[in-house]
């Protein structure tokens, strides 16, 4: 059965201050329902309030940070923001701003670019250029890595590879999408086994950023303009595309994120940097309907 088409209620819109921000990520903070979003050009921490303001948390450059990818926040209170080309993660205090840690991967080439929790809290960290899955216990002591994605059987072409991740709705696996191939992976967390999500409807080619809320999984599809919605199994082994969102209110969006009822798309327009991008830089609030 083909996907529906349906456009997506736009209900709200959040402006981030600056011309040249481009988000990539953003992570919801379920203590206080406020958004953090990051900035892949100069690294600039933005907040999104829950009464729709967005405003600056922390500026580009501090503690070194020149570029955002993923962002997320855990049950601990850290924000944690992905590095991207530079190979770094780093994890704040949310209530201080503190820098708690710095970690690196110790290689290069790197896209480090999203991160998932497990049940345990361990935070799980993709790098794009890298076929491998990293690892960060709860001491912030190390970017580990934890699995090797190409002896696990993942093709690994040139490009942007593994990107978004989360938990699926059993905590026992994460699933991750592989942006050049339009692919999703389950990677098991007690044996670290690694197989491909039967994902009926795709593959879906430029998927980037991941939001799951029960069986339901969320992707942005950047250059395709659009947020593909799939029924997931509860174990990530297979799932089904059964809607495709669209909006004028969209631009290459890179991420999504549930808070609630509503979807927070971030519009990276990535495909604009050294270009014409469209001003102000935006994140759509989405209303998720009780039924479709």
């Amino acid at each position: 059965m083909k996907p529906a088409e349906i456009t997506a209620r736009v209900v709200g819109t959040y402006e981030l201050p600056g011309e040249a921000v481009f988000p990539e990520s953003i992570g919801v903070d379920a203590a206080t329902g406020d958004a953090y979003a990051g900035s892949l050009a100069d690294g600039t921490l933005y907040r999104l309030t829950t009464d729709g303001q967005a405003e600056l948390w922390a500026a580009g450059g501090q503690d070194g940070r020149g570029s955002v990818a993923g962002v997320k926040v855990d049950d601990r209170g850290r924000l944690w923001a992905a590095g991207g080309y530079d190979g770094t993660l780093r994890v704040y205090d949310l209530s201080t701003r503190e820098l708690l840690a710095r970690l690196d991967t110790g290689a290069q080439p790197s896209l480090v670019n999203d991160i998932a929790f497990g049940p345990r809290g361990d935070a799980y960290v993709t790098d794009s250029l890298d076929p491998a899955l990293f690892v960060v216990r709860d001491e912030l002591a190390a970017l580990e890595r934890w699995t090797d994605l190409a002896a696990g059987g993942v093709p690994w072409p040139a490009g942007l590879n593994f990107n978004g991740l989360v938990l699926t709705a059993d905590r026992r696996a994460l699933v991750a999408c592989q942006t050049n191939l339009g692919r999703f992976w389950r990677i098991d967390l007690a044996s670290r086994k690694v197989g491909e999500v039967a994902l009926a409807g795709g593959p879906l080619e430029h998927c980037d950023g991941l939001a799951i809320s029960g069986s339901t999984l969320y992707v942005a599809v950047n250059a395709r303009n659009l947020v593909a919605v799939a029924d997931l199994a509860d174990d990530g082994s297979a799932g089904r595309v059964i809607r495709r969102l669209r909006s004028d209110a969209f631009a290459f969006p890179t991420a999504v994120a549930v808070s609630d009822r509503r979807l927070l798309v971030v519009n990276g327009q990535l495909d604009q940097m050294g270009g014409q991008p469209r001003l102000p830089f935006t994140v759509a609030v989405v209303a998720i309907p009780e039924t479709w």
